[in-house]
């Protein structure tokens, strides 16, 4: 019995039409991410483990990906001790401090990045949730303005419109204003994580749920407490004034500044919000649609994570797409079609005829086209059956005729229309983008 073709559970083989369809978003949201001037920073897959563990891993401490030691060094650990010293990227914000740390010194600041790559989560996999996934994040780093949540923000609403999918909900928090609900509602301070961590589940699970599993955790008084105060539909504003006037004051700000820059009403403060990961300090936020469970990506404010290499504290916000939620809504979209094909599929009519082939090929790449040779041994009934599974735009046959009359004959896949050019009429059209 041979070996599996399987890949591991939650990991995934993509196929040619899916890929270029990952490749062409990833494009768009570069090209928008470059439009408001963050610029294209790339990390290590692998990072040590005193990076991805300690302040700010929180949960996800629990699911990265270790490393073995290698040679004498696993040999030894093997007496006792840590078996392993690196381990795989949970999220890309980690790298970026690190990063960031490092490079400071040759960076603008504030520090405007994006960074678009995989990063594993060894998670129970399930529809629309990996254990290899692509994060698209955009980051400021080096300011403590609001108009760092507005663009990041901003540029990742910009991102979804670009691919097509409609405006999502923008939700905002901010944990300074939580955890004054929470301190009001007489949650013991130690407490306070783990009921962040039951509120961020608000968005994926019902309302009866998260409120049986806060009970036992704090008690009946304060889950009825935080039930009104953190739970309804319009936020009681003067309620949460009360608990945190700045923190409500900055929410505001930012709701206002947006209302001018994406589709009315779609910012709305939610007060539970509370997002899983401990670095964030301030702002957070989340992008959600109607009747999608869970949110299409989000971020935060997280001023405190330079800390951890030993630095001062630098001011931070940034936010990430999601992006593998975003390809299945744009797969299973009735809009959505097969990527387009080569401009043109260049024929090989026999070994006589084929540095002819190749000739006219390698002019039409030069001059622009995306062109395949064929690089198989059928007749041309298989080639041509070959460039339709392509979606190729046109074939390009050089048959003994052709080569005799220095002509080359093109046919128009989608409408069969064949007609006889020169080599370099045939390049003119390439090079004028027809």
């Amino acid at each position: 019995m041979g070996l599996s073709v399987t890949p591991p559970s939650g990991f995934r083989d993509c196929l040619p039409d899916s890929c270029l369809r990952r490749a062409g978003a990833a494009a768009a949201i570069s090209k928008v991410y470059r439009s408001f001037g963050f610029m294209p920073i790339a990390t290590p897959a692998v990072e040590s483990l005193e990076v991805l563990m300690g302040k700010g891993a929180g949960e996800n401490e629990k699911l990265i990906f270790k490393i073995l030691k290698r040679g004498e060094k696993l040999a030894e650990s093997l007496e006792g001790g840590e078996l392993a010293d690196l381990g795989l990227r949970f999220d890309l914000t980690l790298p970026l401090a690190r990063f960031y740390s490092r490079y400071a010194g040759q960076l603008p600041r504030p520090f405007k990045a994006f960074q678009i790559g995989p990063v594993w989560r060894a998670e129970r996999a399930q529809k629309g949730r990996y254990r290899e996934f692509y994060q698209c994040d955009a980051d400021i780093i080096g300011s403590e303005s609001l108009l760092c949540e507005v663009e990041v923000i901003h540029a990742i609403s910009s991102a979804f419109l670009a691919l097509k999918i409609p405006q999502p909900a923008v939700i905002i928090n901010d944990r300074s204003l939580l955890h004054a609900v929470l301190a009001q509602a007489q949650v013991p301070q130690e407490k306070a994580g783990q009921v962040c961590v039951l509120l961020d589940k608000l968005d994926k699970v019902e309302r009866e749920e998260v409120l049986a599993e806060l009970a036992p955790l704090v008690g009946a008084a304060p889950v009825r407490t935080l039930e009104s105060a953190l739970m309804s539909d319009q936020p009681d504003l003067d309620r949460l004034r009360a608990a945190d006037a700045a923190a409500l004051a900055r929410l505001l700000e930012i709701q206002k500044t947006l209302a001018g820059l994406l589709e009315p009403g779609c910012v709305k403060i939610s007060p539970s919000l509370a997002r899983g990961l401990d670095y964030y300090t301030g702002t957070v936020f989340e992008f959600r649609l109607p009747g999608l469970s869970g949110s299409l990506g989000g971020g935060g404010r997280y001023d405190r994570l330079t800390e951890k290499f030993g630095g001062a504290p630098v001011p931070a916000c940034g936010g990430s797409l999601g992006f593998e939620r975003l390809m299945l809504l744009l797969e299973e979209s009735s809009e959505s079609q097969a990527p387009p094909g080569p401009d043109a599929c260049v024929t090989v009519f026999s070994k006589e005829l084929r540095s002819l082939s190749i000739a006219a090929a390698r002019k039409l790449r030069a001059a622009g086209w995306e062109t395949d040779l064929y690089a198989g041994t059928g007749k041309l009934k298989a080639q041509f059956k070959y460039a339709d599974a392509r979606h190729a735009k046109l074939a390009v046959i050089i048959g003994p005729e052709e080569a005799a009359g220095g002509q080359v004959k093109v046919k128009d896949l989608k409408t069969g229309e064949e007609r006889l050019l020169s080599l370099e009429e045939l390049r003119s059209r390439a090079v004028a983008g027809e």
